[in-house]
């Protein structure tokens, strides 16, 4: 019994330093699999978006994009679960996520960054708008 007693603390600790490694090779995955960031700017994407809506999809889709700008919204949905509006200069990027603590860390009319993998890019009457998905602020 005191055997028991005197290891249980040693395999608490040993089981948190097992979730601790578990993380970081979660972390080293989402890194790995995480998409290659464009070289573009957000202005260059919303021309090609402007010449050629069909073709900018197609070779902006799936590609990673990381903004700057105004929060302008926050709210809850389906699917994704959290959708963020925001304002960079006068282009609209819509960040989608399913992490609630790093959207209730958003305020509105403040600056935040977004990283996010591209899913659409359009232009039209209302100017250019680019949406993400798994989006991390």
């Amino acid at each position: 019994m005191k055997f028991l007693i005197k290891t249980l603390p040693i395999v608490g600790v040993l089981a948190l330093a097992g979730c601790a490694g578990l993380n970081q090779v979660v972390k080293n995955v989402q890194t790995a699999t995480a998409p290659a960031l464009v070289k573009e700017t957000l202005p260059q994407i919303c021309q090609a978006a402007k010449d050629n809506r069909v073709r900018a999809n197609d070779y902006y889709a799936n590609k990673g994009l990381s903004v700057t700008g105004e929060v302008m919204s926050i709210n809850e949905g389906f699917q994704p679960h959290y959708r963020v509006y925001m304002k960079a200069d006068k282009i609209n990027v819509h960040a989608g996520t399913e992490n609630q603590l790093a959207v209730k860390q958003l305020t509105v009319g403040k600056m935040a960054t977004v990283v996010g993998t591209i899913t659409s890019v359009s232009y039209d009457y209302q100017g250019c708008s680019v949406a993400l998905k798994d989006a991390t602020f």
